[in-house]
Parts: structure tokens; sequence; C-alpha cells
């Protein structure tokens, strides 16, 4: 504390800008974990005041590729609020170690792993997202094929699925279904949809509907079609992740094991690790070391991620 505020100037000028950097990181960082609780804690449904139609993509491949998350992932934030989120607990990741240990290196890196939390978060709410919505997706299909074929509406099948479907995939379609009572068009509706629910056979539907709108044709038919396809695809991706079983787990056990084996070396015997790192090789050969795992860890990701 004393080397920030004598780089801020000294005297009472430095003490009043430290004190303000901590109260401003202090409030953010309730600000953020209220947010974070909220969007943990609060039913993302139905339940939304307001109804948008597709928010305008910004420009920018790191703010799209943010802002495809963000939507993938579900939440009720928006974009701002996601950046907000992001910015919140980056500047409480780095006011820990500055305030309470005065270290301004660990205060880059809390900012960074703080900044790091929130995607992370986004990410693994965005994969069990997608998952349990693949798996819903055929019987959503199929639900919305033989309702348009009895007769009702595009809204009054959306609304069925609604109901019947347990879930993301079943608030999303009652969201559709609210937008579509409130006088939004189709075609509107489904482009927010596609960014909610990106699989490639939503997207197909998304289109058939659009061209339905627009142009007629067999609304049901097609419906039915891609609800056969989603099934298709969904007993091959889990053959495949059966076979990949094997691999999968080798992968992950040789990268946790190496991890293991530096913690309880280090735990065990500290002068080995500490007489490593004194040699002059030795930082470029453990940098060296993490780089290919890394890159062994990212190569079969790779390869078993398979497009089904």
């Amino acid at each position: 504390m004393d080397q920030l505020t004598a780089f801020l100037g000294g005297g009472m000028l430095g003490e009043a800008l430290v004190m303000s950097s901590v109260f401003a990181s202090v409030a953010a960082g309730f600000a953020a974990a209220g947010m974070l609780l909220r969007d943990l804690f609060t039913r993302p449904r139905t339940q939304r005041q307001r109804l948008e139609l597709v928010p305008e993509e910004p420009t920018g491949t790191l703010n799209q590729a943010f802002f495809r998350l963000v939507e993938e992932s579900g939440t009720a934030l928006d974009l701002g609020a996601a950046m907000a989120l992001v910015l919140g607990s980056a500047v409480v990741g780095a006011a820990i170690p500055l305030v309470f240990f005065d270290h301004l290196l660990g205060a880059a890196i809390g900012g960074l792993i703080g900044a790091t939390l929130p995607i992370v978060y986004f990410a693994v709410i965005r994969w069990w997202r997608l998952g349990q919505m693949r798996k819903a997706l055929p019987h959503a299909l199929q639900a919305t094929a033989d309702a348009v074929r009895g007769g009702q509406t595009l809204s009054e099948a959306m609304q069925l699925v609604a109901e019947e479907t347990k879930g993301p995939l079943g608030l999303e379609f009652a969201y559709a279904h609210q937008q579509l009572e409130l006088g939004h068009s189709p075609i509107a509706v489904m482009e927010r949809m596609v960014r909610r629910v990106p699989l490639p056979e939503f997207r197909v539907f998304a289109t058939a509907v659009t061209v339905h709108r627009r142009a007629g044709g067999n609304l049901s038919l097609l419906t039915e079609r891609m609800s056969r396809a989603a099934r298709d695809r969904q007993e091959v991706r889990s053959h495949m992740m059966a076979v990949t079983a094997g691999a999968r787990l080798s992968a992950i056990g040789m990268v946790l094991v190496s991890i293991f084996a530096v913690v309880f070396l280090t735990m065990l015997e500290p002068q080995y690790l500490e007489a490593f790192l004194k040699e002059p090789k030795g930082p470029w050969l453990l940098g060296t070391a993490v780089g290919l795992q890394l890159l062994g860890t990212l190569w079969v990701w790779r390869i078993l991620r398979t497009s089904y």
C-alpha cells in the first residue's frame, strides 16, 4: 500500500486515491457478486419483463465471440451487464492482493483470474445448456410437427412444446410463445431463437418457418424430418462418445497425474523443485513441459471434437 501511495504522488492526494480505488473495488465487487447470485438463483424463465427482438451484434471479433457466449449461455443478462460483471470481478480480483498483501504483481494476476471466472462460468453454463437442449430437441420438433399437423398455429404449437418440454429448451419455446402473443413477427422470433438455440437442426427448422411464412409449404412434414434427423444425430453422437470414452479418460488422466505429481513432489520434497528452478535451464524446461502439455491437451480435444 505504501508503494502504491508513493507511486500516486504521496501525501493526502495519494491516500485519497488509494481509498477511492479500494472503495470502488469493494462496491464493484458487491455489485458483481449480487448480479452473479441473481443469475444463479433467479429462474431464467418466462418471467422476463422485456421481450426484445434480436439484439444488435457488436462489431469486433472478441466482442462478437463474447456476445455469442452470453446469448448461448441462456442468461438473463444482456451484453452490457455481462461486461460489467467481468469488469467488476476483475477489479475485485486485483483489489484483494493489492489491499491485503500490497503486491502489484499479485494484483495483476488476481485481476486476470477475476476477469476469467465469469467467462468460465458462462462457458460451463453454455456447455450444460446445449447438452440439455440437444437431448430434448427431437421430442420438441416432433411435438411441433404434430401440433401444426393438427391445425394449431405456430404460437399454440410452441406453447404446447413449452408445457411438455422441461429444461432450457422448454423455456426458450415459452419465451418465443410470449413474443408471438405480443405481436412480434415469427421471422423475428425465429431469428432470436436461433441465437439462443445454436443447434443445426433448429437452425434448419427456423429457416423452414421463415420460408413457410413467406412462400408457404408443408411445415409439419419438414419439421418431422428435422425431428428424425436430430434423433439420428443424437444416436450417432452417443455412439461416438461411448467409443472415444477411453481416449478422453486417458488424456484427462495424463494431465491430472502430471499436475498431482508436481504438487505432491513440492509438498514432500520442496528442495528438489527449488534446486530445479535455480538451475539456468530449469525454468525453460518447466515452461516447455507446461507448453507441450497444453498443446497435447488441445490436440486431443480437437481430434475428439467431431461435428455430428
